[in-house]
């Protein structure tokens, strides 16, 4: 349980995300029931949003967490600067996010390039309508929302849970083609050094055959 110290600042840090990154016409509602939770209630409020710590992390924050894999998530992406992973309750199939390694209030322009490098793949392999961003910020740590739109989602859409074998079933059709392409590559080189090495020997053997008689 958390104590009212903890609550407290809990509280504080979701008012100022919610102030910073919510719409004008939702802040005022959204804050109130923030407020009005009690120790119990915002407990289950972050661990119903997957942003729960066990007790000896709470002061972590968690997108660091899910970074350095002390939270386990099921990532498509990487570069030097960010990482990129299934969101655990996504609005829709592919709905994702990239987060910074570095633990900072502005994310790097590699993080956006990531995303829009994951945004390429989901519009590839899912055909969605459109892909969004969203950056949000939370706990001071700016990571980068990646929405793919199919009919009318928008970041305030009601999301689900999903379970991370359901997850590793969306990573899984994202990579398949990527695999299948890198398969068909190195069967395409193999055919193609091996017609070269036919092609050599059938001109040898042609070479000998037309070779002049020697005149004693």
């Amino acid at each position: 349980m958390l104590s009212e110290e903890e609550t407290e600042e809990i509280k504080k840090k979701i008012t100022s995300h919610i102030e910073t990154n919510f719409p004008p016409e939702q802040i005022l509602s959204a804050r109130s029931q923030i407020e009005s939770m009690n120790s119990e209630q915002l407990e289950k409020f972050l661990e119903k949003n997957n942003i729960m710590m066990s007790d000896e992390k709470k002061d972590e924050c968690v997108f660091c967490a899910i970074a350095s894999g002390k939270i386990g998530s099921v990532k498509i992406g990487e570069n030097e600067k960010a990482i990129a992973v299934l969101d655990i309750n996504p609005i829709s199939k592919g709905h994702s996010m990239v987060i910074p390694f570095e633990h900072n209030d502005v994310a790097p322009k590699e993080a956006m390039s990531l995303a829009e490098k994951i945004s390429k793949e989901i519009k590839k392999k899912f055909s969605p309508k459109n892909v969004e961003f969203s950056k949000s910020k939370l706990f001071g740590h700016e990571v980068i929302n990646i929405l793919p739109v199919y009919k009318d989602e928008d970041f305030n859409s009601e999301k689900s849970h999903a379970s991370m074998e359901e997850l590793e079933k969306i990573k899984e059709e994202l990579e398949k083609e990527e695999k299948e392409e890198e398969e068909n590559s190195r069967e395409q080189n193999f055919k193609g050094k091996f017609t070269k090495e036919t092609d050599k020997v059938s001109f040898e053997e042609e070479k000998f055959l037309w070779l002049p008689k020697r005149i004693p």
